[in-house]
């Protein structure tokens, strides 16, 4: 190595392709000095015995930079980073990782403020997307995980759709409400991103069904009660009702039996607000095959209805 010593301590010198120039102390770089590396990286900044120590500036061979804290030759502390990408990151560091507490701003405006852990977004934060949607919550692994409340915004900035509840993996997952819109609202719960399990979802309209779902739509057993009055109460399948249920009309009448595909279909009774009544069988929504129509008075037929 070639080397200059000069009063105070300060020396430059070259080895394997490095260049320093600074303060040395028994051989080692030490107090404050500037290395050039072979591969076109610098370090400016304190140095301990040879290790980068203290307050200093490196710069990569990508364009990326950071100033802040180093200990024992890694960054570790407060620091601020410039990445080649045009991210930018201000905060605590931990052996060379973003660690701890601190603030993500990326080239294209996106911004996260909050925990991290070994270089990932973890624990408590807000991502606030540059069109203004913003997610506060927890966090583990880069993803929304725990509780959290997400809103989306109109090209104008007012919110138009809000979630909060449970993540899971980044995905709506265990309860929640969820307020779209058009001015729907669902609270209950989620699977995998979707209404799944039990659930409210009060439409627009004003209807509001309380029951079972499976993939965002209504399956299982469920009561969809109408604006109007009209009540249903009972199963459904792939969002229409379809099996036992007993449909309450809004002027009294009330069918009680089996229904396929939105349509009474199979065995099923009316029974009409005037106390007449029919039993019977039932196709394409309407009394088809052998029944028995009872009258409020007493009266009876018994037979076949065609369609």
């Amino acid at each position: 190595a070639d080397s200059a010593q000069s009063e105070g301590g300060s020396s430059t010198m070259a080895e394997a392709g490095n260049a320093y120039n600074g303060q040395i102390k028994d051989g080692h770089f030490h107090g404050k000095g500037t290395l050039i590396y072979a591969g076109n990286e610098r370090y400016e900044g304190e140095w301990v015995y040879g290790k980068r120590e203290g307050h200093g500036r490196f710069t990569y061979a990508d364009g990326a930079v950071f100033e802040g804290q180093w200990v024992e030759d890694r960054i570790h502390g407060q620091g601020v980073a410039i990445f080649a990408s045009g991210n930018r990151y201000e905060g605590t560091w931990e052996n060379g990782r973003i660690h701890g507490y601190g603030t993500l701003t990326y080239s294209n405006n996106d911004q996260y403020d909050g925990e991290w852990h070994d270089g990932k977004m973890h624990g408590r934060g807000t991502y606030r997307y540059a069109e203004g949607d913003v997610y506060q919550g927890e966090w583990r692994d880069d993803k929304r995980h725990g509780k959290g409340v997400v809103t989306y915004v109109s090209a104008r900035g007012s919110v138009v759709e809000k979630f909060e509840g449970d993540w899971v993996s980044g995905k709506m997952h265990g309860h929640g409400k969820y307020q779209y819109a058009d001015g729907g609202v669902y609270e209950g719960d989620w699977h995998d991103g979707k209404m799944h399990g039990k659930g409210i979802y009060v439409f627009p309209n004003g209807n509001t069904y309380d029951g079972e779902w499976i993939n965002d739509m209504k399956e299982g057993y469920g009561t969809l009660t109408y604006q109007n009055g009209e009540k249903y109460d009972g199963f459904w399948k792939a969002d229409k009702v379809h099996g036992k249920g007993t449909l309450i009309y809004t002027y009294g009448d009330k069918f009680v039996g089996d229904w396929m595909d939105a349509k009474k279909e199979g065995d099923g009774e009316l029974i009409y607000s005037n106390g007449d009544r029919f039993k019977g069988q039932w196709a394409d929504d309407r009394a088809s095959g052998y029944g028995v129509f009872v009258y409020a008075n007493g009266n009876r037929y018994e037979g076949q209805w065609l369609d």
